[in-house]
């Protein structure tokens, strides 16, 4: 099979899962309590201060998407930004307080609606700084349509916030 035939697929199977993925993710997050649980700065599995959860500001050149990021201990990444923007993606520390992340997120055709069908893809690597509970990431975005061809590319940042996830 050619590449576009398996993509298709690939992505046509993701509508179905795309919930279970995000719970999934969320299921990781989760202690025992059934509580998301956000590691204090500079602590857990890795060390790195950007464990947790942080909601921010995503800016590319076509627009701003109000997100939230969790960066789990053992390098992986989830967000969810306005819209219905999955992503899911790895993590790694380049320094004290510096790490790169690499995300990936499959685009529904209508942005704003069910994710019944979908018209590509988006990759994105970030280049981090986390200054206490801050986070600043510079990178760029790659967009490629349902058949693989790219349609877009350029420069993303965020600007973030950590916040705790705890019971009320």
């Amino acid at each position: 099979m050619t590449d576009d035939v398996d993509r298709r697929r690939f992505l046509r199977r993701a509508a179905g899962a795309g919930a279970g993925v995000g719970a999934l993710a969320l299921g990781a997050a989760m202690g025992t309590g059934g509580v998301a649980e956000a590691a204090p700065p500079g602590h857990g599995v890795s060390g790195s201060p950007v464990l947790g959860t942080w909601r921010g500001v995503v800016t590319l050149p076509h627009e701003d998407e109000v997100a939230l990021f969790t960066f789990l201990p053992g390098g992986f990444f989830l967000s969810f930004a306005q819209g219905i923007h999955i992503a899911t993606g790895r993590w790694e520390a380049t320094g004290r307080r510096t790490v790169t992340f690499l995300l990936w997120q499959v685009l529904p055709h209508d942005l704003k609606g069910q994710p019944l069908r979908y018209n590509g893809e988006v990759r994105a690597l970030h280049h981090a700084q986390v200054n206490g509970d801050r986070l600043t990431s510079e990178g760029t975005y790659r967009a490629l349509d349902i058949d693989g061809n790219e349609v877009g590319r350029g420069p993303v940042s965020a600007t973030a916030t950590r916040f705790d996830i705890s019971a009320f």
